[in-house]
């Protein structure tokens, strides 16, 4: 049924592929950012949630 569609619509292939391109090569980015993300941001977001408390105080002192 969706092949059908897809057959009226001149061109339709070079939607689909550009599409599919779109979408690796975001999720390569992605990849590619997570990996060379500096490891001591990424605990401090780890960290976050439970070091709430802290920084609360701490801000209120200044």
């Amino acid at each position: 049924m969706f092949k059908q569609f897809i057959a009226n619509i001149p061109g339709a292939d070079n939607y689909m592929i550009f599409s599919l391109l779109t979408f690796f090569t975001f999720f390569v980015l992605v990849g590619i950012y997570l990996i060379w993300m500096d490891k001591k941001h990424l605990v401090e977001m780890e960290h976050m949630p439970l070091n709430d408390e802290n920084t609360l105080s701490e801000n209120s002192k200044s």
